[in-house]
C-alpha cells in the first residue's frame, strides 16, 4: 500500500481537519490578505469543495475500519474452524482418518 493510502485509509478524518487548522493557524498571516480580497462565489465554492473532500475522507476511512474488521471476524472464524477440526481429526481412529483422507486424494 501506498503512503498516501496508508494515509487515508489509517489516520482518523478528524486528524487532518486538527491539521489543516493548525496549518491554517500558523500561515494566518499570509492567507488573511489573500482571503479578504478573494470574491464571495469563490469562497462559497472553496468551502463547497472543502466539505465534500472531507465527507469522502471520513467515508473512505469508515469504510476502510469497516473492511479491516470484516476481515478480523472471518480470520477469527477461520482459525475456529481449523481448530475444531483439527480437534476432530485428532479424535478419530487411524482407520477413520484414513477414510477421511481417502475422499480428499487421488491415486
Amino acid at each position: 500500500m501506498d503512503t498516501i493510502s496508508w494515509a487515508f485509509n489509517y489516520v482518523p478524518w478528524w486528524v487532518w481537519f486538527v491539521a489543516v487548522l493548525l496549518a491554517l493557524g500558523f500561515t494566518i498571516q499570509f492567507w488573511l490578505p489573500i482571503w479578504a480580497v478573494t470574491p464571495r462565489w469563490l469562497k462559497v465554492t472553496l468551502g463547497a469543495i472543502g466539505a465534500i473532500l472531507a465527507a469522502y475522507f471520513a467515508g473512505r476511512n469508515r469504510g476502510s475500519k469497516d473492511e479491516r474488521d470484516q476481515r478480523a471476524r472471518t480470520d477469527a472464524r477461520t482459525i475456529q474452524t481449523r481448530t475444531e477440526t483439527d480437534h476432530e481429526i485428532n479424535n478419530l481412529s487411524p482407520s477413520d482418518t484414513d477414510k477421511r483422507l481417502d475422499r480428499w486424494s487421488r491415486d
